[in-house]
């Protein structure tokens, strides 16, 4: 059984990235918080596959900013980015709303794009990127990232191992009251809501342990209609929650074996759940994660001990890690690969999400069209990572 010390120290073999190969030019749009406190730190942890050339966001303060703690350009326009040759790559951090005009035109200026979650709002437009990065030979990326963790990554390990037996059932959970900590929650309770802002954590987990969904039946609702802010410049701003910010659903995995396999997601901007964010069971025992990050371990169950807590592992960086997504990205760029967190993935989750939706107003069961292929697993120390 590959234990947590083994992917840590067993070296890669297949590719030596310290070599030859050079780092991709990369260009942040969107400087709020994610990036100055997630993204912009995180990828500076790996300057042999991420190079950051430059920032632009529509508040020139905020790319100034993160530019000189990088040494990066400020550029004027979204245009000025897409016209610089020297501009590989760009990551998405905009509004959710901008995802998918921001990302399509990169993508039709040539560039390679890592975008921030949901991938866009519809699934229709997600289909559009999908497409038109596959048509013009370019990479498409997405958030999250935390299944390239260890935590993660030695869970999926195990279960490929046997340990816990066939798969049954998992569950997720994320969310809470989003006014009281985030600066512009209002942007994410008219456009985005709890199902397509945070269901992607548990949702790319279990799809990538399990397989993709093939049914859902969602029950959610608009609990809180109005909202004042509590943090920031708009600190006392009403506004109007114009997404659904409470419900949970009931998934259908697409697998073969007897009996198949089922899945409950649990996702609120109202109310905070004590419900753990991950657990996944099989026929001999089961996980629970603590976080969807490498912040903190894991429990595992089995019919003789129940519930039993395991000894935390030894972490290179703990917490979720921003830039991992986008380093495995750049080295997919480098190699010619799918990307692990690829598009097709991401989008295959907001349909996931959107079904949820619509299941909940149709008052029945509905159907996942799309599919994606397997991501690889990590298994050992990943090319973009040194000891």
């Amino acid at each position: 059984m590959l234990q947590y010390r083994d992917i840590l120290n067993m070296k890669w073999y297949k590719e030596d990235l310290m070599s030859s190969i050079t780092p991709v030019r990369t260009v942040i749009i969107g400087c709020g918080m994610i990036a100055a406190g997630g993204y912009q730190p995180r990828c500076q942890a790996y300057p042999n596959q991420i190079e950051l050339v430059g920032f632009y966001d529509q508040d020139k303060a905020r790319a100034t900013a993160l530019a000189e703690r990088n040494r990066g350009k400020v550029y004027p326009s979204l245009e000025a980015v897409l016209d610089d040759s020297n501009v590989e790559a760009i990551v998405n951090l905009t509004l959710h709303i901008s995802h998918y005009p921001v990302s399509l035109a990169a993508l039709k200026a040539g560039k390679h794009v890592y975008s921030e979650k949901p991938i866009s709002i519809k699934t229709d437009e997600a289909n559009e990127l999908v497409e038109t990065a596959e048509t013009n030979g370019l990479k498409l990326a997405c958030a999250p990232s935390a299944i390239l963790g260890h935590v993660q990554q030695n869970v999926w390990q195990r279960i490929r191992d046997g340990e816990i037996g066939d798969v049954i059932s998992a569950i997720g959970n994320f969310g809470g009251p989003l006014e009281h900590w985030h600066p512009s929650a209002d942007a994410f309770l008219q456009h985005a809501g709890p199902f397509r802002d945070v269901a992607p954590y548990p949702l790319t987990a279990m799809t990538t342990m399990i397989g993709p969904v093939k049914t859902v039946h969602g029950f959610a609702r608009v609990a809180v209609p109005r909202r004042v802010l509590t943090q920031g410049p708009k600190k006392g701003t009403e506004f109007e929650v114009n997404e659904k910010d409470h419900g949970f659903a009931v998934l259908e995995f697409d697998v073969s074996q007897d009996g198949g396999s089922h899945g409950f997601i649990y996702h609120s901007f109202t109310v905070t759940s004590q419900i753990p964010p991950y657990e996944i069971h099989g026929t001999k025992g089961g996980f629970s994660l603590q976080a969807h990050d490498d912040g903190r371990g894991i429990k595992k169950f089995t019919p003789q001990a129940g519930w039993q807590d395991e000894p935390s592992p030894p972490k290179a960086f703990t917490g979720l890690d921003w830039g991992k997504g986008v380093a495995d990205f750049a080295d997919a760029i480098r190699h010619d690969r799918n990307p692990r967190c690829n598009g097709a993935q991401a989008r295959h989750v907001l349909e996931v999400c959107e079904r949820v939706l619509e299941s909940s107003d149709l008052g029945r069961p509905v159907d996942v069209l799309s599919r994606f292929p397997a991501p690889p697993a990590v298994n050992r120390v990943a090319p973009w990572e040194t000891n």
